[in-house]
């Protein structure tokens, strides 16, 4: 998921100076893409990646110039040419990245809380870094979907849905900047706390997504059992469905494996928008589950991705990389 996750929950631990270096431009392919972020510490440790490691000991080098005179540099990198001596190494990348190394002063380290709020809450949050003409940092703003605003006096009137990709581009043709839309953590709502939703809830989490865990038995669904949930809600499936308060943005999984109890969440949640809904067991279940007849082709069933997975952990794998696939493609799912 996003480095930025990683980079804002450490924020309170940093000491020192340290420098966030951020993908602004990729000119053909790369391991990361534009809004791809990392921090730069002065006692040399790092939190995130920009490549598969061929670029971040030269960053660390070019960090340290930032850090004497605190002043935002681009640097950039061409990952095309495979040489020995070259950046590329042989990596594969075949792609030139600009990156942004701005020093974290006062007011970005207040910036980056208040992002961390927004996205906590759940609200997406739009930045936009102006340039002057020679590409030396002017300004940095931050718009959220539900109408914050901070970071420096934008001049431009900002719808946030109106970006969805991030990159170097112009707005109401003033000098160049830099777009980037955080979303907040995808969140996976699982249904049943059995022994093999503990894989799925750590692999999912670990990934980047928001772990609800929903189960109307309390020696299952709990902390002890299940540390990397996010999110514990004990409760019958009208309880849970009451207060989960689903969206198109979320991720559904059912796998208690109680037939009613399934049936019963099943039935209050088909009829919503989702970005997917998967159920997990052979296809004729999921069709006594649904009272009969062809399942949707917006229910994955048997959940997880066709790799001939065996054994809980493998299973897991599978639900996660189809989720993932789903969550590229920013699809939606649902009874229309």
């Amino acid at each position: 998921m996003d480095d930025i996750f990683q980079i804002l929950s450490k924020l309170s631990l940093i000491k020192g100076k340290s420098v966030l270096a951020t993908i602004i431009h990729v000119e053909g392919s790369a391991y990361k893409k534009e809004g791809s972020c990392m921090l730069i510490a002065d006692d040399g440790s790092q939190i995130g990646l920009l490549s598969a490691g061929c670029l971040e000991e030269d960053l660390r080098w070019k960090a340290e110039q930032v850090f004497l005179d605190g002043i935002a540099r681009i640097f950039t990198y061409d990952m095309k040419d495979e040489t020995d001596l070259a950046w590329g190494q042989g990596a594969g990348c075949n792609g030139i990245l600009h990156i942004l190394l701005e020093p974290i002063n006062q007011l970005l380290m207040e910036n980056l809380f208040m992002l961390k709020t927004c996205l906590d809450e759940g609200d997406s949050v739009l930045q936009i870094k102006q340039f002057d003409n020679d590409f030396n940092l002017v300004s940095t703003s931050f718009f959220s979907e539900k109408g914050k605003a901070f970071g420096d006096k934008c001049p431009h009137s900002i719808e946030v849905n109106d970006f969805i990709q991030s990159g170097l581009m112009t707005i109401e043709n003033l000098s160049p900047a830099f777009i980037h839309l955080f979303k907040p953590k995808p969140r996976l709502i699982l249904f049943g706390a059995g022994e093999d939703a503990k894989p799925l809830v750590h692999i999912a989490d670990y990934i980047g997504f928001h772990v609800i865990l929903c189960d109307w038995r309390p020696s299952h669904c709990n902390k002890a059992n299940f540390p990397n949930a996010h999110t514990i809600i004990q409760g019958f499936p009208q309880e849970i469905y009451e207060k989960i308060k689903l969206t198109q943005h979320d991720f559904v999984v059912i796998m208690s494996h109680h037939f009613q109890r399934d049936k019963e969440f099943l039935s209050l949640i088909k009829n919503d928008k989702l970005s997917f809904l998967g159920i997990l067991g052979p296809k004729k279940r999921t069709v006594r589950l649904l009272g009969g007849g062809d399942i949707p082709q917006w229910i994955s069933s048997p959940v997880g991705m066709d790799i001939g997975s065996k054994g809980a952990e493998e299973i897991a794998i599978s639900i996660v990389a189809e989720m993932i696939k789903v969550l590229r493609k920013r699809t939606t799912v649902g009874s229309p």
